[in-house]
């Protein structure tokens, strides 16, 4: 007959493969094959996404049309295409569910469109109707061929599904971190508008129209903060909400042992990464890929399809995005110290 300490070990393990299991994103197409869903995610995202544009074209195109470069050569369209397919293959492979990518997409693309909005006179009308057929074109295939993960989806969530339930759905923490990754992303570009970016974008940015922004001053700051908390908020949901739903504890039996002929270079990594909790390598590793695609997608976009605009001049703009984003990462990792997150 097994012992009591036996039997709860044995449920304390079941336990913890439930909750592993009930943490995976539950598909509406288990059906199809993950190959082929993946296919299904790129194509139509690309079909979407023509599709919407040729049917905004009265509204885009006068506006997109004055400061797009001409793609004259097939690898030009060809590397577009190639990218976003990388981006939808990111997403894919990382695990992403509709909402992820809807704010990864939002994070990634803003600076392209705020660049054209504050600097080219595109109207709002073309900015809002460009990243809204982005938005919708990335996303809903996710939501179609993955399911929603249970840190999105608490009230449907099961017990074990999702840590620190409480605090993922405080609405004053929710405004606080919301807020405070809005200010941050504000205060790292009026602190460039207000000091070399006014140069370099004359220098980098041929024939720019409008740089009235740059220079709007402290009475621009309170403007340039709200147009942002859309943005705080998504950096919130993607960064915070992902890493806060993961508290265990790293294995500090692994981190501690000693592994006869183990590589310096793995006893480094189990006692630095390894020994990481799980919400901070989380963390980590999107606040990482986060920055890394905001400045790849912005040099791209910018330089690949905006007219003037040199890979120099687009890597800065996408670099104070980029330096932001980092620094909200940051900001997020020293709240979940707090004991109880």
């Amino acid at each position: 007959m097994p012992s009591r300490k036996s039997t709860v070990s044995n449920l304390t393990k079941a336990s913890r493969k439930t909750s592993a299991k009930e943490s995976t994103p539950q598909s509406h197409s288990e059906g199809i094959p993950a190959p082929a869903r993946f296919v299904l995610v790129v194509l139509s995202s690309l079909v979407l996404s023509s599709a919407l544009f040729t049917a905004t074209s009265v509204v885009t195109i006068g506006d997109l049309g004055f400061v797009s470069k001409h793609l004259e050569t097939w690898w030009e369209v060809g590397g577009l295409i190639a990218w976003r397919a990388v981006e939808l293959g990111l997403a894919w492979v990382l695990g992403f569910d509709g909402r992820d990518v809807a704010f990864f997409t939002l994070i990634t693309h803003l600076p392209t469109f705020s660049l054209l909005s504050s600097f080219y006179g595109v109207r709002p009308t073309t900015t809002l109707t460009s990243m809204a057929i982005t938005l919708v074109s990335n996303t809903v295939p996710f939501i179609l061929l993955r399911g929603t993960r249970w840190v999105h989806n608490l009230n449907e969530a099961p017990v074990h599904a999702v840590s620190n339930r409480l605090i993922l759905q405080d609405t004053p923490t929710t405004i606080y971190t919301s807020v405070a990754a809005s200010a941050i992303y504000a205060v790292f570009l009026y602190t460039s508008f207000s000091t070399w970016l006014p140069a370099f974008l004359v220098v980098h940015f041929e024939d720019i129209p409008d740089i009235r922004t740059a220079h709007a001053g402290p009475a621009g700051l309170p403007v340039l903060f709200l147009s942002l908390i859309p943005l705080g908020y998504a950096a919130r949901d993607f960064l915070f909400v992902s890493s806060t739903g993961w508290t265990d504890a790293p294995d500090a039996a692994k981190t501690d042992a000693v592994v006869e002929g183990e590589f310096l270079v793995s006893q480094l990594y189990r006692k630095t990464w390894g020994s990481f909790f799980p919400k901070t390598k989380i963390l980590v590793s999107r606040t990482v890929l986060l920055a890394a695609i905001v400045l790849l997608n912005t040099v791209i976009q910018v330089a690949g399809t905006v007219k003037g605009v040199d890979v120099e001049g687009a890597a800065a703009w996408g670099s104070i995005w980029a330096a932001a984003t980092v620094a909200i990462g940051a900001t997020f990792g020293w709240i979940e110290r707090v004991d109880g997150v």
